[in-house]
C-alpha cells in the first residue's frame, strides 16, 4: 500500500511540475490525432465519451465542440484538473482516480484513455479495464494509448524540447500481447492495434502503441 501511494504521489508530483508546459504541447499539434479521428468517427453527436486522464482538458474540449460529443474528463492530478477548469470552463472535468470511477454502470458510449493506462501498477491494469467495462454500455469503444516494450520505469525521464527539465514519474509498459491478455478477460475485443515511433525530441524513447476495442454486445 506505502509502495502504491509513493507511485500516485510520483504521478502527481510530476504534472504538477509539467501542467503548464503539457498545454503548449497538446496545443503545439499531437501526433496522434490521426488514430484518435477514426475512433471518434465511430460515435454520432451527443453519445457520452469517458476521457480518462483528461489532463488540461484539451482533448475533451476537441471532443466536445469540434464532435459535438457528451464528454466527461477525469485526471488524478489536482494542479491539471484546475488548469483544466480554468482554461476550458464549459468542459466537465473531475479528479478521479481511474482505479475508481465513481460513475453508475453503462454510462458512455466509449472511453479514451490516453497515456493514462500506464501510470497505475500492471497489477491493478485487470481492475481497472473491469471498472472502465463495468460504465461502458455494451457494444461501446474503448481507446487506449500506451507505450512499449514491457519495462516498468521509476527514473528521471528527460523532456529536452517541451518541459525542460527531469520528470520523476512511474510508467508501466505493457506489451500489446500483454494488454490484448487483459482486455479478453476485461470482456473486450481488440478492433484495432497502430503503433508510431517516438519523436525523440519531445518524448520518452518508446514505440507508443493505440488500441480500439470494443465491449461484448448484450446477448
Amino acid at each position: 500500500m506505502k509502495n502504491e501511494e509513493a507511485l500516485s504521489k510520483s504521478v502527481q508530483e510530476a504534472y504538477k511540475q509539467i501542467a503548464k508546459s503539457y498545454i503548449k504541447k497538446v496545443r503545439s499539434g499531437s501526433l496522434d490525432h490521426r488514430f484518435i479521428e477514426p475512433f471518434l468517427a465511430l460515435f454520432s453527436p451527443g453519445q457520452k465519451i469517458l476521457d480518462i486522464g483528461a489532463g488540461t482538458g484539451e482533448m475533451s474540449e476537441e471532443m466536445s465542440s469540434h464532435h459535438q460529443l457528451d464528454v466527461t474528463g477525469i485526471d488524478f492530478s489536482p494542479e491539471m484538473v484546475r488548469l483544466a477548469k480554468k482554461e476550458h470552463p464549459a468542459v466537465r472535468i473531475h479528479r478521479m482516480d481511474l482505479r475508481k470511477l465513481a460513475f453508475p454502470a453503462k454510462t458512455f458510449d466509449g472511453v479514451f484513455a490516453m497515456y493514462s493506462i500506464i501510470h497505475i501498477p500492471e497489477g491493478d491494469v485487470p481492475d481497472a479495464l473491469a471498472g472502465i467495462n463495468r460504465v461502458m454500455k455494451p457494444g461501446g469503444y474503448l481507446y487506449l494509448a500506451l507505450q512499449e516494450p514491457r519495462h516498468v520505469m521509476q527514473k528521471d525521464g528527460f523532456y529536452p524540447v517541451v518541459y525542460n527539465r527531469k520528470i520523476n514519474m512511474f510508467i508501466n509498459l505493457i506489451t500489446e500481447k500483454e494488454m490484448a491478455a487483459y482486455l479478453r478477460k476485461a470482456g473486450f475485443t481488440i478492433k484495432n492495434v497502430n503503433r508510431r515511433p517516438p519523436h525523440m525530441e519531445t518524448e520518452y524513447p518508446f514505440t507508443k502503441l493505440f488500441i480500439v476495442a470494443q465491449k461484448k454486445k448484450a446477448a
